[in-house]
């Protein structure tokens, strides 16, 4: 299912870039459309992420969503899988001109297996128009071997019923 969401929005995101006329040199940054490798189940008959070997699962270090991600799908369900004092970058599309902001600290359900190190915005740059989207950046360490989750919330925060809310929860598994 997660597969099927992920190929929607890559086709989504693909085809209006590939069908409109661009600019005459090639784009600063292309937009990455949010990857994510299959997350690890595990049921009490196998052994769990931290029982496992390293070779076991992948390195999956950075994610990055454009904000362009979030109008159709206004909850992000993704997986990051690291090794302990490895750094963990997560990178969310992001327009404070629209009032909405990124949670400052992500929320990380298990602080002993990961810390957030740093938050920081970098705009559009001046050359772009005013309201152009710029991205938010927070960077991880892995601290143990363990699981965690790290939740980051996009709202207007005076705003009870906000239609700008979006999430991003990151599976994190460290070895």
């Amino acid at each position: 299912m997660k597969r099927l969401i992920i190929g929607l929005i890559v086709v989504m995101l693909l085809v209006p870039v590939s069908c409109a006329p661009g600019p005459a040199g090639p784009p600063e940054s292309p937009v990455v459309p949010p990857t994510t490798p299959e997350p690890i189940i595990v049921t009490p008959e196998e052994p769990s992420p931290t029982d496992m070997d390293v070779s076991d699962y992948p390195s999956y270090t950075t994610i990055s969503i454009p904000i362009e991600a979030f109008p159709d799908q206004p909850h992000i369900d993704a997986v990051m899988n690291a090794a302990v004092g490895e750094e963990l970058t997560v990178t969310l599309g992001s327009n404070p001109t629209t009032g909405a902001q990124w949670s400052e600290d992500a929320e990380i359900s298990d602080e002993s297996v990961v810390r957030q190190t740093s938050h920081i915005f970098i705009g559009p740059g001046i050359e772009k128009p005013p309201g152009t989207p710029g991205r938010e950046v927070w960077t991880f360490e892995a601290l143990e071997k363990g699981t965690t989750t790290i939740f980051i919330e996009y709202s207007r925060p005076w705003i009870e019923e906000d239609a700008s809310y979006r999430t991003v929860t990151i599976t994190v598994n460290i070895r």
